[in-house]
Formats: C-alpha cells, sequence, structure tokens
C-alpha cells in the first residue's frame, strides 16, 4: 500500500500516529492536510487553493496524508486504506487538554510557521471540536462505507491502532 489517510476527529492522534508511519516508510511523502488549509496566524487559505493543493498532493504514487474528514472527498478515491483513528471522547479531551501546554508559544510540527498554540485560542476551539464529535463520526462512516476499494482500520484503541500499524507495515514488508 502506497497511499494512506490517517484522519479522526481533533485530538484523535493523528499527527503522532502519522509521523509513526512515516517513520516506518520514509520513502513514502508525509501530507499534513492542516498545513495545506492554514496561513500563518491560524488564518484558512481560500477552498479552492485547499482543493487545488490537496488535488496535487495525492495525485502522486505515494503518499500519507493525516487530516480531518474534510479532505475525504478528494482523497479517498486515490487512496489504499484509510487508518480512522476514534478514540473516545475522554481520551480526546484529555489530548487537547494537554496540547497547548506542550507546545506552548510553538508551532507544531505538522502546521505552517506561525500558528502558535495559546491555551485561550486552543481551548475554544477544543471544545467546538468535542462537540462536533458525533457529526466527525457520521462524515467518515459515511465516506468510507461508500469506497469499497478501500481497506479501512478503525481504531478506537492503542491496541487497535498498533495492529493497523503492524498491518501496514507487513502489507508494506517492513
Amino acid at each position: 500500500m502506497q497511499r494512506l489517510i490517517v484522519t479522526g476527529a481533533n485530538g484523535a492522534g493523528k499527527s503522532h500516529v502519522a509521523a509513526r508511519l512515516s517513520a516506518l516508510r520514509p520513502d513514502v511523502p508525509l501530507v499534513s492536510f492542516d498545513a495545506i488549509k492554514l496561513l500563518e496566524g491560524w488564518q484558512q487559505r481560500p477552498r479552492v487553493e485547499i482543493e487545488q493543493d490537496l488535488e496535487a498532493a495525492v495525485a502522486g504514487p505515494a503518499w500519507i496524508i493525516e487530516g480531518g474528514p474534510s479532505l475525504l472527498p478528494v482523497a479517498l478515491p486515490r487512496a489504499e486504506a484509510v487508518l480512522w483513528l476514534d478514540p473516545p471522547g475522554a481520551v480526546r479531551a484529555g489530548r487537547l487538554l494537554l496540547r497547548p501546554w506542550r507546545n506552548l508559544g510553538r508551532t507544531r510540527p505538522e502546521l505552517p510557521k506561525g500558528n502558535r498554540d495559546w491555551p485561550i485560542h486552543q481551548y475554544r476551539f477544543a471544545l467546538r471540536s468535542l462537540r462536533k464529535g458525533a457529526v466527525f463520526r457520521q462524515s467518515i462512516a459515511a465516506a468510507v462505507a461508500g469506497a469499497g476499494h478501500v481497506a479501512v482500520w478503525r481504531c478506537r484503541t492503542a491496541a487497535d491502532t498498533r495492529a493497523a500499524l503492524d498491518a501496514w507495515a507487513r502489507d508494506n514488508d517492513l
């Protein structure tokens, strides 16, 4: 498998898992959908530019792309597999609570420069995201249900995620 989507709601662990996958396969480009979507200062790029850059990213022969469900309409038709991270809400909440403190005043590696983590800003975002957990889940479920050509690993626990990583590694003879 050469084209893999890592998706889920905010705080699901997408960036972390995608980085682990990329370490297993350094020859496969890792693409952050947030890096495509965002400008400096948490401003979103125009939708047309986002779609063009996403289409260019998934046109290649090999990639790992990580991001929320809004990337699925463009990326899913070209994907070979989806790693759907779907931990319980309490796990996501804990991660979202800690994230701005781990990165206080810095830009996370998966983001474009100038998008620094500050607790107040991140907590407002986290609350909105946690409220939309069911919407994220329904959106991803609907998208992958119609993609019969794609292997889907839905990971609710750390053990599920390890098993999916192992399966991906085995499929790629690692």
